[in-house]
């Protein structure tokens, strides 16, 4: 009519709405994004809490384990050895290498380290402090000088038997870590690409 102005199909439709999604999209984003979905390849599985909490407990019980093997057995050995005789021989040398041994093999990766570095040093304070215990009054002034340096001459085979051991517990362990990481690189046929190079076009 005159006077009107034409209403465009646009007014005429009123105010728009977002769209709806197709059902297959709806479908293809519930089987990439829904709770029973399965994930997919390069995706990274998120840990759960209670994994994560039970590895620390037992990461801290073999560390606890480790130390306690690590001096408790050399400390018997000796102790063992001067209620014997006196002075420390074969019972504290055994103790020194088995306890090695043992923390060695109940610590985790990281304390391998501090196990192999730290036997020699156990060793020799564990021998030194329970002959000093046990003989106070022999070692003083002059003698002091001389029963240390006694000490080290004598515990110098069971620090290096320890530290052999350690190495060769060590050694063992990465053994089994290795061949699992091959395989992995198999089945996946990925291998690391090199540092520096770019795709050439």
């Amino acid at each position: 009519m005159a006077g009107q102005r034409a209403r465009t199909p646009y007014q005429d439709a009123g105010p728009r709405t977002e769209d709806r999604a197709l059902p297959a999209q709806r479908s293809r984003a519930a089987g990439a994004g829904g709770p029973g979905s399965p994930a997919a390849p390069g995706a990274a599985r998120t840990p759960r809490p209670g994994a994560a909490r039970r590895r620390q407990q037992a990461r801290r019980r073999g560390g606890t384990a480790a130390v306690l093997s690590a001096v408790g057995l050399p400390l018997l050995g000796a102790v063992a050895d001067e209620v014997d005789g006196p002075g420390v021989s074969l019972l504290f040398a055994v103790g020194s290498v088995l306890g090695t041994a043992a923390a060695a093999l109940l610590c985790s990766r990281a304390g391998r380290w501090w196990v192999v570095t730290a036997a020699p040093v156990v060793v020799l304070l564990t021998a030194s402090g329970v002959e000093y215990l046990a003989h106070p009054g022999t070692y003083q002034g002059k003698n002091l000088g001389t029963g240390a340096l006694r000490w080290v001459v004598g515990a110098f085979p069971v620090m290096a038997a320890a530290v052999a051991v350690a190495f060769a517990v060590v050694a063992v362990r990465a053994v089994p870590t290795r061949r699992r990481v091959v395989p992995q690189r198999r089945r996946t046929g990925r291998t690391a690409a090199p540092v520096g190079r770019g795709r050439r076009g």
